[in-house]
């Protein structure tokens, strides 16, 4: 689930409870309309659904019925600060605080902590978190923005914590079973999130979002065919999904499949909705194209990524991996510079962890340890990669794992290469990236039946794959060699 997503998803359970109160015929929002009421009821039932467009257009057909109706302004304010609509969020957020005296206390509550989490106050997401579950300790609200809370934190046993207690006080909440499945996800326990996500899928058979999660568990688990199933059925139900678009893109990619996950990500990257989403889909084409070896190529869709949002850590730092790969080392230390230059800018909030500041520095350790590998500086490579892998979670985490593995292996640890990607396949057996290092890293250790092994492995991840493809050639004469050395 990536942050983009989770923040969306904050929103949506923010004021989710309210469908269910209103099948019980009891209001949890304020207005004097019935017919604005249930344009409400619409939208917040088309965004649990993830249909955020389509929920948008009834918060504002609410507003335009009750033009006094302050929760239905909120809502639309939320969305337009996940389309980067700001002049539009500004104006619905105004709205919306000088309505605000108008409605119940909770509601006020539930509104503050919407726009204190949109507008990044985390000393105001706290202390109205804390005076929302004082006053009402009894209220599914609370125990959701607690939950949010801790999604965002990556507590997860929190957020599992919190989720029980709103499916004990509401049985039927699919959005809390949809939570536990992630939550035990990136604990590593995937039998059980799979158990979880099946059951938001049993309560809620007709939407596309339980399919999309499914498809992401399966994904990340390396289990890719099945994903696409899960995905492509996602698609059939609502098409046009920019997230289950992206999905089906890292499943290609996983598969080595570089031409249709482009073209996945194009189309996703048309979909999304904000510049900065755009600008990630732009970074995942670049890296399909660095993993076809072709630098030039992933180097210009990067530059045309930073014209639009200069800031952006990743492209900026897979823009000085490029380089590096070009030999153009100038360049690259020039990226490095400007990488280093956008982290310092960053206002980090003070309660900000450890880990999530590691996290953000992530494109620095990346383009310091890239440019440390060119220069044969490969303690410092190892130093920066490993800082990458300790930091990150799943799937990430098998990612980095593999150029941790490289970077091991050239610095002569070739054992403790070994243990971390074999340790890191344990989440991911088909992680083409992982297999690929792992191989070479048995070859080092003269360990040939394993590197046999191993190779066969890769290649049948990678069977649908492009024609073409570098390291699938090299990989296919590597097993050719070592079956004839065996014969």
């Amino acid at each position: 689930m990536k942050y983009r997503r989770i923040i969306l998803i904050a929103f949506i359970v923010l004021v989710g409870a309210s469908i269910i109160y209103a099948l019980m015929d009891k209001r949890t929002v304020t207005t004097s309309s019935e017919k604005a009421y249930q344009a409400y009821l619409q939208g917040d039932d088309l965004a649990n659904r993830f249909y955020q467009q389509e929920a948008l257009h009834e918060f504002e057909r609410a507003a335009k019925i009750d033009p006094s109706f302050a929760m239905a302004f909120a809502r639309m304010a939320w969305l337009y600060k996940t389309f980067d609509r700001q002049k539009e969020y500004l104006e619905a957020k105004n709205r919306t605080l000088s309505l605000i005296d108008r409605v119940t206390d909770k509601e006020k509550l539930i509104i503050n902590v919407g726009f204190a989490r949109a507008d990044d106050r985390s000393a105001d997401l706290e202390r109205y978190s804390k005076e929302l579950m004082d006053k009402y300790p009894d209220s599914v609200e609370a125990h959701e923005i607690l939950s949010e809370t801790y999604l965002i934190q990556r507590n997860y046993d929190k957020v599992i914590e919190e989720n029980l207690v709103i499916l004990k006080k509401k049985p039927n909440y699919a959005q809390s079973y949809n939570l536990l499945g992630y939550a035990y996800f990136y604990k590593g326990e995937y039998e059980k999130a799979l158990e979880y996500i099946d059951k938001y899928s049993s309560m809620a058979p007709d939407q596309a979002n339980p399919h999309d999660s499914h498809g992401e568990m399966l994904l990340n688990m390396g289990r890719y065919d099945e994903a696409l199933v899960q995905f492509r059925t996602a698609d059939s139900i609502k098409s046009g999904l920019y997230f289950v678009v992206a999905h089906l893109g890292d499943t290609y990619c996983a598969k080595g499949m570089y031409r249709d996950a482009i073209g996945a990500y194009l189309k996703a990257r048309d979909l999304g909705p904000n510049e900065k989403y755009k600008v990630t889909m732009d970074g995942n084409i670049a890296m399909c194209y660095m993993e076809n070896k072709q630098f030039e190529k992933a180097a210009s869709v990067l530059q045309e990524a930073i014209s639009k949002v200069p800031d952006d850590l990743r492209c900026n730092g897979l823009l000085g991996g490029a380089d590096v790969e070009q030999g153009k080392m100038d360049d690259a230390l020039v990226q490095l510079g400007i990488v280093k230059g956008i982290a310092a800018r960053l206002k980090m909030p003070q309660d900000t962890s450890d880990k999530n500041l590691a996290q953000m520095m992530g494109a620095e350790h990346y383009l310091v340890a890239k440019i440390a590998m060119s220069r044969g500086e490969y303690a410092t490579a190892v130093t920066n990669f490993e800082n990458l892998y300790e930091h990150s979670m799943v799937p990430e985490r098998v990612f980095y794992a593999a150029f941790l593995g490289d970077a091991l292996v050239k610095a002569g640890l070739v054992d403790s290469a070994i243990a971390i990607m074999t340790g890191a396949l344990k989440d991911n057996p088909n992680s083409n990236f992982c297999l690929r290092a792992l191989a070479d890293a048995y070859g080092k250790a003269g360990r040939r039946d394993a590197q046999k092994e191993t190779l066969a492995r890769y290649l049948e991840v990678m069977k649908d794959a492009d024609d073409g493809n570098p390291f699938i050639e090299q990989a296919s004469t590597q097993l050719e060699q070592l079956t004839r050395s065996n014969s």
